[in-house]
């Protein structure tokens, strides 16, 4: 109880999104609603910085969060009285794709923009959702009723939120593909050959090999998966899902050893496709060595049972089950 008439007499309001202000700067716009304030900044275990800001009054602490959205130097910051609970029927929780380019200014920006007065906006990159509270709850209601809300070419989501600490995540509305055997020339056809290719980024391993990191939607990334081999310039595209998303495709890997530069890509997959579909086709770095991915392992099973040692171009080569 008297915890909470301390809370009355002088109210404490927190305030994010600091990192760019000093504390004077802060101190100094506080002090337009009161003269007799003090202010900590201070970090949480994440080394997230903010600022507590002791009011003397109830009143004019009142007073500072009905004027919010509060700018200092042209930079928007979050407040609220700690002892106020996040949530409610003016909150709004905005569920985002992990790989959006969305800042918290600009989903501020859209959302007060699309639905009304915007009081607090905190944006959970690396949760991939974002925290907004409305000033008028008809403004919440209709962001809620809102669909195919789209910011930056980004589907985004409006829900409702609890009290719950339990977020659902957002199922993944785009896939990072890798796209490996790739030369810089491929570069200029590569948008030809995926059309449906949002954004990429360019890359070596660790043999000095290009290789390019490839935005698509879920669907389009589905079907991309279901048409491999892609073949370009005489050369098999490995494409997969990049490691980063953390799902897993088979594993139904052969090693083909002995394999002299005269053998190139196609004359593989054109051999070892007599056994069943090959997905991906490439050369190990500067090795003799082939990786070949079947799409089941009846494929797999089938060469490996038929012989241990083939004979390509009158090039005898040997093969194994690749173990992970």
């Amino acid at each position: 109880m008297n915890n909470r008439n301390d809370d009355q007499k002088h109210p404490l309001v927190v305030i994010h999104n600091i990192t760019t202000l000093t504390t004077k700067q802060i101190e100094t716009y506080c002090k337009k609603y009161d003269k007799n304030i003090r202010c900590f900044r201070k970090k949480n275990r994440n080394n997230h910085q903010y600022i507590h800001v002791l009011f003397s009054s109830i009143i004019t602490a009142t007073n500072f969060l009905n004027d919010r959205p509060h700018f200092i130097e042209n930079c928007r910051i979050n407040t609220s009285l700690v002892s106020e609970p996040l949530y409610g029927s003016k909150f709004v929780c905005v569920q985002i794709d992990k790989y959006a380019s969305i800042t918290e200014d600009n989903l501020y920006e859209y959302t007060s923009k699309n639905f009304g007065c915007v009081l607090n906006c905190v944006l959970y990159k690396s949760r991939n959702y974002a925290f907004i509270e409305f000033s008028q709850l008809n403004d919440a209601h209709r962001a809620l009723a809102s669909s195919n809300q789209k910011l930056n070419g980004y589907l985004i989501q409006y829900c409702p939120r609890n009290n719950s600490s339990k977020i659902l995540p957002l199922l993944p509305l785009t896939r990072l593909i890798h796209i490996g055997n790739f030369l810089n020339k491929d570069q200029e056809k590569l948008q030809f050959y995926f059309s449906n290719l949002k954004n990429f980024t360019i890359h070596k391993n660790c043999y000095g090999q290009t290789y390019i990191l490839g935005l698509f939607d879920i669907n389009d990334s589905i079907k991309l998966l279901f048409k491999r081999p892609f073949c370009l310039n005489g050369r098999v595209l490995n494409i997969s899902i990049d490691n980063d998303d953390k799902l897993t495709e088979c594993d139904n890997y052969l090693l083909v050893r002995n394999v002299p530069y005269r053998l190139n890509d196609y004359n593989l997959l054109e051999y070892f496709s007599q056994y069943g579909r090959i997905l991906n086709c490439f050369r190990y770095g500067q090795t003799n060595a082939y990786r070949i991915q079947y799409r089941d392992k009846i494929s797999l099973n089938k060469v490996l049972e038929f012989n241990r040692i083939h004979v390509i171009k009158s090039v005898q080569v040997q093969i194994e089950r690749e173990q992970n």
